[in-house]
């Protein structure tokens, strides 16, 4: 499999994942998904199968030392594969090299296998925004810090 650069081209595939990923409620719109691709302050990172078929997608900004993940889905069937961790991994190496320090990232707390990956990762708990994805549902605030030669150790199998 291989990690890219997602293109507007790959719009229909990403939107494609975000039904499959997310309650209506909370998924992008197409137009939120096009101004994430063409943004010139994004990077978004494909996940590819021997198909050239994006099978997940993260989006990423960095603004001076501060990286934020917007947002990381992958396709149900390639879940608990090691997806997300190889767009985590990328967007965290791709982050350091423009001079970010530390990323930032929201989760919903009931997203045990999202948490999980974050932990593994090396990301941290640092607080709570209320009401982030609707009323009564929060998002646990992680902050991981960053440097140029990463190691990724923090991360189990």
């Amino acid at each position: 499999m291989i990690i890219t650069h997602a293109r507007e081209t790959d719009l229909a595939d990403i939107l494609e994942l975000e039904r499959a990923g997310f309650d209506a409620s909370e998924q992008w719109s197409p137009a939120a998904w096009a101004d994430e691709l063409a943004a010139p302050d994004r990077h978004v990172f494909a996940r590819l199968d021997r198909d050239a078929r994006v099978i997940g997608v993260a989006t990423f900004s960095c603004v001076a030392d501060m990286a934020d993940l917007h947002r990381v889905v992958v396709r149900p069937e390639f879940r608990g594969q090691g997806v997300a961790a190889s767009l985590l991994r990328a967007g965290l190496e791709w982050a350091a090299a423009v001079g970010g320090r530390r990323m930032l990232l929201e989760v919903r707390p009931d997203n045990e296998p999202a948490v999980a990956l974050y932990r593994r990762l090396g990301f941290a708990p640092v607080t709570t925004r209320r009401d982030y994805y609707g009323p009564g549902r929060d998002a646990v605030v992680m902050l991981r810090h960053l440097a140029v030669d990463d190691e990724w150790a923090v991360e189990s199998a």
